[in-house]
């Protein structure tokens, strides 16, 4: 891969990413519907900042991140962070194009993310379909701590509550 670079979100760059954020779509799924908005899937309410990772120009991978209060299980996160709801910000959005995976990308926009909340005196936090996939893995393997488990406040197309997890940042 290229040299990658981790540059804050701009306005200019959504219409790429919404292309960047089809491409996981198609192959994986994410997310489980296509949004009729793209560009408001991925400025909704509550967002804090966002994140770009380049490579070559192409934009291969996207971070987010939102009121924490916004995250499933924000209560319990907030009760084993220390903190109170409003004292945390969820990690969202977080994607990478299938041609940069196995780059080291996710943990780039990760760790970008991760310097954004201490600066602001918040604790990092996400939620995540708890499915023992890619994104699981990768969270448990740069040390993200596992809160809870149960069924997520929405539901799937088929109108099924999927199994969450959520997950506290170690640092």
């Amino acid at each position: 891969m290229p040299d990658l670079l981790i540059a804050p979100r701009h306005a200019a760059h959504l219409d790429r990413v919404a292309e960047a954020l089809w491409l996981v779509h198609e192959r994986d799924g994410y997310p489980m519907v296509w949004p009729d908005d793209p560009t408001a899937w991925l400025t909704p309410p509550g967002t804090i900042d966002g994140w770009v990772a380049l490579a070559d120009g192409e934009i291969v991978g996207h971070v987010m991140l939102i009121d924490g209060g916004k995250v499933e299980f924000a209560a319990e996160l907030a009760e084993a962070a220390g903190v109170p709801v409003t004292g945390l910000a969820g990690v969202s959005r977080l994607f990478v194009t299938p041609a940069a995976r196995g780059t080291r990308v996710a943990a780039a926009l990760l760790e970008r993310a991760e310097d954004m909340p201490a600066r602001r005196g918040r604790r990092l936090v996400l939620d995540v379909v708890d499915d023992g996939g890619p994104a699981i893995r990768l969270y448990e393997r740069l040390g993200w701590v596992r809160v809870a488990a149960g069924p997520a406040s929405w539901t799937d197309p088929a109108g099924v509550r999927p199994r969450a997890a959520a997950y506290l940042c170690p640092r």
